[in-house]
């Protein structure tokens, strides 16, 4: 009896489909380019793409943005609002350019330090680079793109509330 058992739960769990394991992927900056990793991604995108990123000050993230833009993709940027101020930012140009920014601060006198990207509702992007230049070339950055249904969601949520939170910049 218990050898009939034992075999229909091995047949059983031999067909049954295997638990959904997420796709992620971990980039380095002493392994290869951040930025690349990133601009693959954004070219990817093929309806959303919503950063929250404490700033962007490389116009070549700032053009890969503009393209998805152009390409159709709806692209919402959150910044922080003392950075998007900066000379260097490339934020006042991606709204000049049609692209939605809002901006906020953190608690008190905090400040906007998210860096992740949620890429239509499928994929994130997250880690410690900022969307700068000085992230590619002088720091030790790392990012971690992830598929994975349940952190995507978490991600979205975020993006969502901080969204709902402050004004879009002109």
């Amino acid at each position: 009896m218990w050898k009939a058992a034992f075999a229909a739960v091995f047949w059983i769990g031999l067909f049954q489909a295997s638990p959904a394991t997420a796709e992620v992927k971990a980039v380095f900056t002493s392994e290869e380019s951040i930025k690349e990793a990133i601009l693959t991604e954004v070219e990817s995108a093929a309806s959303t793409l919503e950063l929250a990123v404490h700033d962007i000050t490389s116009p070549l993230m700032a053009n890969a943005l503009l393209k998805a833009k152009q390409r159709g993709v709806k692209v919402r940027i959150v910044a922080d609002s003392k950075q998007a101020k900066g000379k260097t930012s490339q934020m006042t140009y991606l709204i000049h350019q049609g692209i939605m920014v809002k901006t906020l601060r953190g608690k008190e006198r905090g400040v906007m330090n998210h860096r992740f990207a949620v890429l239509d509702g499928k994929k994130i992007i997250t880690g410690s680079y900022d969307w700068t230049e000085n992230s590619e070339k002088w720091n030790h950055e790392n990012v971690v793109i992830l598929a994975d249904v349940e952190a995507v969601a978490s991600y979205q949520k975020e993006f969502d509330r901080l969204w709902r939170q402050k004004r879009v910049i002109k």
